[in-house]
């Protein structure tokens, strides 16, 4: 997550639209890594609710993950460039 931070903040600063174009696919890279790793095996793919069930703490986190993520290569993903 820290990864996708820092790439969303130094996508934010570049002036350069080579740089911005390197750093929008680190950040999809990254992205699909966090989505990867938050993806609950069994589960269909698709939207996570915004508000998610109560349950543990992990699952919870891991949902809003996903969001995260989903929300990101929606914005910067392959199809955005």
């Amino acid at each position: 997550m820290a990864e996708i931070e820092g790439l969303y903040t130094a996508l934010l600063r570049a002036t350069s639209p080579r740089r911005q174009q390197r750093l929008r696919a680190e950040l999809a890279r990254a992205a699909e890594r966090l989505a990867a790793l938050a993806a609950v095996p069994g589960q269909r793919r698709g939207r996570v609710s915004p508000v998610p069930p109560r349950r543990t703490r992990q699952e919870r986190r891991r949902a809003l993950a996903e969001l995260g993520a989903a929300w990101i290569n929606e914005r910067y993903g392959r199809s955005a460039r």
